[in-house]
């Protein structure tokens, strides 16, 4: 009778699963301490309480640990599918609304400051952070065109663009202190992107 050999033990410890997490939260108490600048991987394991073998088996460059660290603030929308344009605009706008009005944004913002002495950096932030949210209201705006709610003929990269710009203008500092918010001119705001977007059909 043949006999089944026992599995061969995996080498080495059994990986971390909370080790991720724990390192992209030191990442960010590492930024929001440090700045870009500032930043050091040794200082991130050290917060985290992980070897640093097992942080670099993970983020081998700094600037990918601090892409992923921002990454992480910045949220990551995708598109509602709700059915209709005035549905899945109404789902971002509350989404991005809560990310840009969010005290860890500020951590963002702060970062931004430092953006043009690591153009490397910025770019990939461009694309992550701000490329994606935009593609996809662009994505939500396509999916309007197809179903005959958007006015024929409309630049969809500017609605998107303006939609966003207006967003992060609701959420600024400046207008905070005015009393703006994008809470407060949501259903406005809405009413009045709708009504420069939306076919006049039917």
């Amino acid at each position: 009778m043949a006999t089944t050999s026992p599995p061969a033990a995996r080498p080495g410890r059994p990986r971390d699963p909370g080790a991720d997490e724990r390192i992209l939260q030191a990442a960010v108490d590492e930024l929001a301490e440090a700045g870009v600048a500032g930043f050091r991987t040794n200082s991130v394991a050290s917060r985290a309480k992980v070897a640093k073998r097992t942080l670099y088996s993970r983020w081998p460059e700094r600037d990918a640990l601090v892409l992923a660290a921002l990454s992480s603030l910045s949220g990551c929308v995708h598109p509602p599918r709700t059915g209709s344009l005035e549905g899945d605009l109404g789902v971002l706008y509350d989404k991005i609304a809560e990310t840009l009005e969010s005290p860890q944004w500020l951590i963002v913002l702060r970062c931004s400051f430092e953006f043009p002495d690591f153009p490397e950096l910025y770019a990939d932030f461009l694309r992550d952070c701000v490329d994606q949210p935009l593609a996809v209201v662009e994505d939500v705006l396509y999916d309007a065109e197809r179903r005959g709610e958007l006015r024929p003929g409309l630049d969809r990269s500017v609605a998107a663009e303006s939609f966003a710009a207006a967003l992060a203008n609701f959420s600024s500092h400046i207008s905070l202190k005015r009393g703006v918010s994008a809470a407060g001119t949501r259903d406005r705001y809405l009413d009045l992107f709708l009504n420069g977007v939306r076919s006049t059909d039917g």
